[in-house]
């Protein structure tokens, strides 16, 4: 008898494994929208997402609080009971979505699905071979502007890569820097597609956008398109809903069978109060130790290979700007997102008035809306979440979550935002993500630039790399490529600034640059703020005004060159 017993337990420990390398569908699965009215409704809401339930439920949105709008999928066979039970406790209820698949075949562009395109596509959700294709592409035309870093491999030896997009080809640990990732959930694919878009941006506009230019010549950024490889391969061909990364399965007795799951939330995997051990009476808020549960938070902080990966690199080039890409919500997130009223010194002072300012330049595009505020605040708590180790932990200026489209399921379907909004959602944001990289400028830049007036500027010298630098013949999916290390003098040192300025600098912004006439160049700085400088000259573009305000020193014949 024990003999059989131990069989079925390894047959169905066997079978529970194996289930989520199944190619799932989604055929008349509903996604039910709840707005909890009172504390009743948001205590059940809450049992059905923390606790075991006798439902197969996803949650998009999880509940939080009185008026936060609820969003999960129900299963067929399990719909008709989950709505006799709402029903039965007064719940008001709509049915967003009646058949999911059909959302999920309706999210790629008619013509994707009647013509396969081949090659990468700005206005489509691309494989990863495709993305990591595309920034091969852009490394082989722009050698001198763009690198591309392995910083890592995941748990199925998918490399994690980073690309740099910035005057020069090495790293510098004390140049101010800009970090953005995205794709932490798999299911989230707006996201990489708006991080490629912004990509784009960054590489055509350093052609043609003095001003960006200019930038990029002194603060680089650093860019993950895609930081749970695993996730999004698993997501694009075997489960469209599929939300972690692919952790190999835990398996845990539960009553009379074994239960197997794969996965850990990355996001709730820094370690920035992980599992609330950083202050025994919090509780873990927003994550779970239960290993089948999407907000699974790993069996201890930063277990997991993508986010040691994202960990050792930023501790080793720590940016003064922390983005990270998510959906949905339309919302702007500031840390901390642990607990509720839970913010950093400078929320105030500094975190929240650019937040503004972002989403102000982000709504002018298409006058979409966003919210601004902690995690905690609008939404749920959740504890060990990215931005708010990187505020936290590693003291990162400006750290930042942003739920892109849609707001909610009213005005879209969730996480399966169709492709022809990949464009105007990327469009708006490099707007919002521009607001912030010209305060990152204006703040930790142009002050050692300007403390260097008078002088010929001289290039920044580097650290020895522990990262792998590739080319573009290497790092393909499932490879690495031999590692490429360079070797320089120390650092120089640029001084930082606190968050709270106590005096303002005048900012490089998205409009126009100031009107500087060339009889006024003597009042500024003789400063060429990038090599470029010259090739205006040389072209006879002097007499653009923004040319004029940071080419002082080739443009204006009262400097001397």
């Amino acid at each position: 008898m024990r003999l059989a017993l131990g069989l079925l337990a390894v047959l169905a420990a066997a079978a529970a494994s194996q289930a989520t390398d199944k190619q799932h569908s989604y055929r008349n699965f509903k996604l039910i929208r709840i707005n909890p009215e009172n504390d009743a409704t948001l205590a059940y809401l809450k049992s059905l997402y923390e606790e075991e339930s006798p439902y197969t439920l996803d949650f998009w949105q999880p509940p939080s609080h009185v008026g936060g709008v609820v969003d999960l999928t129900v299963a067929p066979s399990d719909a008709s009971s989950l709505i006799r039970d709402l029903s039965a406790r007064g719940i008001h209820y709509i049915v967003a979505i009646h058949d999911l698949q059909k959302a999920i075949e309706s999210e790629r562009s008619v013509a994707s699905w009647a013509h396969p395109p081949k090659g990468f596509g700005y206005e489509r959700y691309n494989s990863l071979d495709e993305i990591y294709n595309e920034l091969k592409r852009l490394k082989r035309e722009r050698p001198s502007l763009i690198t591309l870093i392995d910083i890592g491999q995941t748990h199925e030896n998918r490399t994690m890569l980073v690309v740099k997009i910035g005057g020069g080809q090495n790293l510098d640990e004390d140049a101010p820097s800009i970090w953005m990732d995205a794709g932490i959930h798999a299911r989230e694919w707006i996201a990489p597609a708006t991080a490629m878009f912004i990509v784009r941006e960054l590489v055509e506009g350093y052609e043609t956008d003095p001003k960006l230019q200019a930038m990029l010549d002194h603060v680089p950024f650093y860019i993950l398109p895609v930081m749970n490889p695993d996730g999004y391969e698993h997501s694009r061909t075997m489960d469209r809903m599929w939300r972690k990364n692919r952790r190999p399965a835990e398996c845990h007795n539960k009553e009379w069978h074994t239960v197997c799951c794969r996965g850990v939330d990355l996001n709730r995997n820094f370690d920035w109060y992980w599992a609330g051990n950083d202050a025994p009476h919090i509780s873990a808020s927003g994550s779970s130790s239960d290993t089948c549960h999407d907000t699974y938070h790993g069996p201890a902080a930063f277990s997991e290979p993508e986010s040691i990966a994202v960990r050792d690199f930023l501790e080793a080039y720590p940016p003064k700007a922390f983005i990270s890409l998510h959906s949905y919500s339309q919302m702007w997130l500031i840390p901390f997102g642990h607990r509720r009223r839970s913010y950093p010194p400078d929320y105030s002072s500094a975190l929240r008035p650019l937040a503004i300012k972002a989403t102000k330049a982000l709504e002018a595009v298409h006058g979409t809306k966003y919210q601004v505020g902690t995690g905690a605040d609008l939404m749920y708590e959740a504890s060990g979440g990215s931005h708010d180790w990187a505020k936290g932990a590693l003291k990162v200026p400006f750290s930042y979550l942003i739920e892109l489209r849609p707001r909610n399921t009213l005005f879209g379907n969730g996480f399966l935002l169709p492709e022809r909004e990949i464009i105007p959602v990327g469009n708006e944001t490099w707007a919002a993500i521009r607001v912030v990289a010209d305060e990152v400028f204006s703040q930790f830049a142009q002050p050692f630039l300007r403390g260097k007036a008078g002088k010929k500027p001289e290039p920044l010298t580097l650290h020895k790399l522990g990262h792998r630098v590739t080319s573009t013949e290497q790092t393909t999916a499932a490879s690495r490529s031999e590692t490429t290390v360079v070797e320089t003098e120390e650092p120089a040192t640029v001084p930082t600034t606190t968050t709270t300025r106590t005096t303002p600098t005048p900012k490089t912004t998205t409009t126009e640059a100031a009107t500087v006439e060339p009889a006024t160049l003597s009042t500024v700085s003789c400063e060429d703020y990038g090599s470029y400088c010259r090739l205006w000259k040389v072209f006879n573009l002097c007499d653009r005004r923004a040319v004029q305000k940071l080419c002082a020193l080739t443009c204006n014949p009262q400097c001397r060159v």
